[in-house]
């Protein structure tokens, strides 16, 4: 579950094709979509979570400033604590239905190009604010801040990037939960107008019922016309702590 990351890249990829005498101009994108993951995170029965993000990014020149907003539904242990990665609190509890608006994410980022370091640096940070119900499980109650830092470089049509990144989370009042690292390393590759991202991601766990996520994702990204893309993607497992397989479909609209 890294619903962020996903949005990033979606959004990432919309603007790739930007001219270069356009990229001073601020431009400002929606994406919106589907994404479907299933697997027990080690509670020993499956938990299905469908999620329908609505981001907003605005972009001028390396800044970027991000909103966004998910509707879920997860149907499986009442353990797993929905949101921007899987929280499980007790992995005895009962099997339940629950759906509703997810948390509020802000973020920032700056992107300090390859021209000025002889590679990439991007910078980011996020807020999670708490408006999804803890009553109902699609929250902690709690604000989240997460910072991250990202290295690429390209080889052509080919490149390589690899991040780390830390994420401080609230305390809510019964549930003893711990900060966590994350860390990623891919590449992405452009096939005309298209592109290729693979990457292997890791998040530590959260709380002592929860075991570390390791997953592999990959991810297809395509032009269909001037101000829209279509991004495909899918994950697979390869931890008790990641779900066992997620797939999704994200489109993203330039409105400017």
């Amino acid at each position: 579950m890294k619903k962020s990351i996903l949005l990033g890249l979606a959004m990432t990829a919309a603007a790739f094709y930007t001219p270069a005498f356009a990229e001073s101009a601020p431009s400002l994108s929606a994406t919106t979509g589907v994404d479907y993951s299933s697997g027990d995170y080690g509670t020993g029965a499956n938990t299905d979570i469908l999620v329908v993000p609505f981001s907003l990014r605005l972009k001028k020149g390396d800044l970027r400033l991000t909103a966004s907003a998910p509707w879920l539904r997860i149907d499986g242990s009442s353990a797993i604590v929905g949101g921007d990665g899987a929280i499980i609190v007790d992995p005895n509890a009962p099997r339940t239905v629950r759906s509703g608006i997810g948390d509020v994410s802000l973020g920032a980022a700056y992107m300090i190009p390859e021209t000025v370091l002889g590679f990439g640096l991007d910078l980011s940070g996020r807020v999670k604010i708490p408006t999804a119900s803890r009553s109902k499980g699609l929250g902690t109650g709690k604000a989240d801040v997460a910072v991250k830092a990202e290295v690429s470089k390209t080889f052509g049509p080919i490149t390589p990037f690899a991040s780390v990144g830390y994420r401080v989370l609230g305390k809510p009042t019964g549930l003893v939960l711990h900060n966590a690292w994350t860390a990623s390393a891919g590449a992405s590759v452009a096939i005309g107008r298209s592109v290729l991202i693979g990457s292997y991601d890791y998040r530590e766990s959260t709380s002592a019922f929860s075991r570390d996520s390791h997953e592999v994702f990959g991810a297809f990204n395509t032009p269909v016309s001037k101000a829209l893309n279509v991004t495909l993607y899918g994950t697979g497992g390869l931890s008790k702590g990641a779900a066992d397989y997620g797939l999704g479909a994200m489109l993203t609209y330039k409105l400017f």
